[in-house]
């Protein structure tokens, strides 16, 4: 009788001794977080990018395709009305700032290239990471803007 009573005291410890450590591995398996390689990152760059901006159809792209910051980088953007009519003489420009801390702003003027394509580049870029290109287009009483978002490597 006494080895009976022994077990039954041990069994319902092992029990939770065992709930508890399979808790505690979904728990940790549930919170950790996968860290991004830097060609991850690279991977998120995408070129082009097309948007329906008020009447107008902007689709940006940024050569290198997977930029990075040692390397200038061009960005063309195409401009097009309804029935893909190209816009031509319009000012163009933008503010280029980083999204994750404060790096300030960079204006870059777009210079008109024909057939409604306009064209700016960057020497080099200040940091690797994710980075906002807000555009700015005028063409006489038509006033649009558009933000891009991009990934720059190291």
């Amino acid at each position: 009788m006494k080895a009976v009573a022994r077990d039954s005291v041990h069994l319902p410890v092992f029990r939770w001794a065992c709930v508890a450590l399979v808790g505690t591995f979904i728990l940790t398996a549930g919170c950790t977080q996968k860290q991004s390689s830097p060609g991850a990152q690279q991977q998120a760059a995408i070129s082009p990018a097309t948007v329906e901006a008020g009447p107008w159809h902007l689709e940006l792209k940024v050569s290198p395709e997977h930029p990075s910051m040692a390397k200038p980088i061009t960005f063309t953007l195409h401009i097009t009305r309804e029935h893909a009519q190209p816009v031509t003489d319009a000012e163009v420009s933008a503010a280029l700032t980083m999204k994750s801390m404060d790096m300030g702003t960079t204006q870059l003027k777009f210079t008109a290239k024909g057939n409604g394509d306009y064209e700016a580049t960057m020497k080099d870029m200040d940091m690797s990471g994710p980075w906002n290109l807000a555009v700015d287009a005028v063409q006489g009483s038509t006033h649009v803007k558009q933000s891009f978002e991009m990934t720059v490597g190291d």
